[in-house]
C-alpha cells in the first residue's frame, strides 16, 4: 500500500519534445511491421543510415497510445515506475532490510527519479536496472534461484529499447564480485562454492552478452554508451553545441548538480549509520560507486541515483536501528520481590514455592527519539526533492498545456503549404507525429546529423547566412516556437516579423508559421495572412504560462516587459519589471526600470 502511495506523486504530464518522434516511429513499426534503418522523417537526412535501437520501447508506447490515447501513455509510465519500486523493495527485503525502511529510502530518492519521468526510452532502463538488482538478489539472498535465467531475455529486450543495457553486465559483475569477496573472507573459497554460487550468474551473464547483440545496432552498440558520453569532447563546434542542449554533459554546472550534492551528503550520512550498525557491504559500495560515477559523467543519470543508493541505505538504517537497544539499555524501576507466605499452604504443610516478581524496566526514550529523527529525515529529504521536481514537471495525466500547439498542427493539416518546411528542433518530434507523411520535418530532437543541426542554429539564431540555408533547401515556410524552453524569444522571430518577404499565417503564442512571400504562394498568403502586430500580445500570454512550466520568472517578466514596450504600453512594461525585481534584486533590471520610469527606452 505504501509503495502504491509513493508512486502517486510520480504522475507527470507529458512534456518531453521527443514524445512525438517516438510515437511517429512506433506507429511506423506497428502499422508496417517493419523496422526502418534509414531516415524517413527529416528530409535533409532522407536515406541516411540510422538504425533505431529504441524500437522496442516505441512499439510498446504506440500500442499504449492507440489503446488509451495520452492517458494510456500516462498509465504506462506510471506502471513502469510502480514495477521499478516494487522490484527495488523486494530486493532490499531479500538482503535483510526492514520493509518500512525500504519503502522510506525509495521514497527519499523519488524526487530524483521524477525529474525524468516522461515517455522516454530511459524509463525502461529504470525498470531493467531494478529487475537486474532483483534477479541477482533473489539468486544470492533468496530462494527462487531459477529466476536468474530471466536475465538473458531481459537483456535482449533492454538492448532493443535503450542503449544503456551494458549496465546489466556491470550489475552482474558487482554481485559476483561481492559473492567472491564474501567467500574469500569466510574462507569458503572452494570448488563447491564456485560451482553453486558463481558459475550460474557468470553463465547467464555470458548468455546475455551474446543476446544483446541482436539489436539494430549489432554488437557495435556495445560501446554506444561510451560514445554517447564522449560525444562533444572532440574538436568542432557542432558537438559542443549538441552537448549544451543535452543532459549528456557532466553534471557539474548543470541544474542537476544540486541533486548530486544532496545525494552525496545523504550517502555520507548513510555510510556513517551503516558503520555504526555494522551493515557495510561491498556490494553496496559498488552500487554507490556506479551511482556517483555515472551521474558525474552524465547529468541525465542523476535521476537513476536512487535506484542504486536506496538498496544500501535501507540496509544501513536497518543495521543502525537494530543496534540501538544495545546502546540504550532499559532502566530498572523496581526491585525483585518475593510474595508473602501463603496461609493456606502453611495449613496444608505444602512446600513453599516462592517465585520472584520480574523487574520492571522502563523502555528508554533514546532509541525512539533517534529512530523518529531518522524517519523524519528520510521523509523530509524525499519530500523536499519531490517538491522541487514539481517546479520542473507538471503533475497530472495526459499532455501538458502550453508546450505543443495542436491548433497549429490542425491548421497545417487542413491548409497544407506547398514546398518544404523549416522547423525549430524542439517541436520537430511533435510535427513528426502530427504531420507525417503529409509533410516532412527539417529536424527533430534526435539531432544526430550535426551538419543539419548547425544549419538549424544559423537560421533560428538569425546568424549571417540564414537566408542562404533556406534557399539551399528550397524552404517555403517556417514553423517555430515563439519562445524556446528557457523563455527567450528566438532571434529569428523578430527578424521574420519585420521582413516583408515573409508573411505570418498562424500564431497562437506557442507556435508561429511564416510563409515566403513568393509569387506562387501569394494566393495562399491572401487566404490565410494575419497581421504581425498580434505577435507581442501572444508572446506576453505565453510568457506568463511559461512560468508554470519551470521557466525563470525573471526571464518571463523581462520578455513580457519588452513586448509591452513594443505595444506602447509603458505602464505595463514597468509593472512586469517590478514583478521581476520581486523575484530577484538584479542591478540590470533595476537600471532598466529606472530608465522606463524616467521616460527613456521606449524601444
Amino acid at each position: 500500500t505504501l509503495l502504491f502511495l509513493i508512486t502517486l506523486p510520480m504522475l507527470t504530464k507529458i512534456f518531453t519534445s521527443d514524445f512525438g518522434t517516438h510515437i511517429a516511429q512506433g506507429r511506423q513499426i506497428v502499422q508496417t511491421l517493419t523496422l526502418p534503418d534509414t531516415e524517413y522523417l527529416n528530409y535533409p537526412s532522407l536515406g541516411r543510415h540510422n538504425p533505431n535501437g529504441e524500437w522496442g520501447f516505441q512499439a510498446i508506447l504506440y500500442l499504449a497510445f492507440s489503446i488509451g490515447g495520452v492517458y494510456g501513455v500516462s498509465f504506462l509510465v506510471w506502471a513502469v515506475v510502480f514495477a521499478t519500486f516494487l522490484l527495488l523493495h523486494r530486493a532490499a527485503i531479500l538482503r535483510g532490510a526492514h520493509p518500512l525502511l525500504a519503502v522510506l529510502t525509495i521514497f527519499a530518492f523519488s524526487g530524483f527519479l521524477r525529474i525524468r519521468i516522461q515517455p522516454r526510452p530511459e524509463i525502461f532502463t529504470y525498470f531493467f536496472v531494478a529487475l537486474t538488482i532483483f534477479l541477482f538478489s533473489e539468486y544470492f539472498f533468496g530462494t527462487r534461484k531459477k529466476l536468474i535465467y530471466l536475465f538473458p531475455p531481459a537483456v535482449l529486450v533492454w538492448a532493443n529499447s535503450h542503449p544503456t543495457y551494458l549496465m546489466a553486465f556491470l550489475l552482474c559483475g558487482a554481485f559476483v564480485a561481492d559473492r567472491l569477496a564474501h567467500a574469500i573472507w569466510r574462507k569458503e573459497f572452494r570448488w563447491e562454492t564456485l560451482k553453486a554460487w558463481i558459475f550460474p550468474p557468470v553463465l547467464v551473464g555470458l548468455a546475455g552478452l551474446i543476446l544483446c547483440g541482436l539489436n539494430p545496432h549489432g554488437y557495435n552498440a556495445i560501446l554506444t554508451p561510451l560514445h554517447l558520453l564522449a560525444r562533444g569532447t572532440g574538436g568542432g563546434g557542432g558537438s559542443s553545441i549538441l552537448m549544451s542542449i543535452s543532459e549528456l554533459t557532466p553534471v557539474k554546472g548543470t541544474g542537476f548538480f544540486v541533486y548530486y550534492k544532496a545525494a552525496a551528503v545523504f550517502a555520507v550520512v548513510s555510510l556513517l549509520l551503516g558503520l555504526a550498525g555494522r551493515r557495510i557491504y561491498l556490494l553496496d559500495l559498488f552500487l554507490f560507486a556506479i551511482a556517483f560515477k555515472g551521474a558525474w559523467d552524465s547529468a541525465r543519470a542523476v535521476s537513476m541515483m536512487g535506484l542504486f543508493l536506496s538498496q544500501g541505505t535501507s540496509l544501513h538504517l536497518t543495521g543502525f536501528f537494530s543496534r540501538l537497544p544495545e546502546w540504550f539499555p532499559g532502566v530498572t524501576v523496581g526491585k525483585t520481590k518475593f510474595p508473602p507466605k501463603e496461609k493456606q499452604r502453611r495449613k496444608e504443610k505444602a512446600p513453599l514455592r516462592e517465585s520472584p516478581v520480574p523487574e520492571l524496566r522502563r523502555r528508554p526514550l533514546g532509541p525512539v527519539v533517534i529512530a523518529s529523527v531518522a524517519v523524519f529525515a528520510l521523509i523530509a529529504f524525499g519530500g523536499t526533492t519531490l517538491v522541487f521536481s514539481f517546479s520542473q514537471l507538471e503533475y497530472g495525466l495526459g499532455m501538458t498545456e502550453h508546450k505543443f500547439s495542436f491548433p497549429a498542427a490542425e491548421f497545417l493539416r487542413k491548409n497544407p503549404i506547398p514546398g518544404k518546411m523549416f522547423n525549430f528542433f524542439d517541436i520537430g518530434g511533435f510535427l513528426d507525429w502530427q504531420l507525417y507523411p503529409q509533410a516532412l520535418t527539417f529536424i527533430d530532437g534526435r539531432t544526430y546529423n550535426q551538419e543539419v543541426f548547425m544549419e538549424h542554429q544559423v537560421v533560428t539564431g538569425a546568424m549571417a547566412g540564414w537566408e542562404k540555408v533556406l534557399e539551399k533547401y528550397g524552404i517555403n515556410y517556417i514553423v517555430l516556437k515563439s519562445m524556446d524552453s528557457s523563455g527567450m524569444i528566438l532571434p529569428i522571430v523578430p527578424v521574420l516579423a519585420n521582413n516583408p518577404d515573409w508573411a505570418l499565417v498562424f500564431s497562437d503564442g506557442l507556435f508561429v508559421v511564416f510563409v515566403r512571400n513568393a509569387p506562387e504562394l501569394r494566393g495562399y498568403i491572401k487566404a490565410h495572412e494575419i497581421p504581425k502586430g498580434i505577435l507581442p500580445q501572444h508572446i506576453i500570454q505565453e510568457a506568463y504560462h511559461y512560468m508554470f512550466l519551470g521557466v525563470s520568472p525573471v526571464v518571463a517578466y523581462q520578455t513580457m516587459s519588452n513586448m509591452f514596450l513594443l505595444l506602447g504600453q509603458r505602464d505595463k512594461a514597468i509593472w512586469a519589471l517590478r514583478q521581476a525585481l520581486e523575484t530577484v534584486d538584479d542591478p540590470y533590471l533595476r537600471a532598466r526600470l529606472t530608465q522606463l520610469q524616467g521616460g527613456v527606452g521606449t524601444r
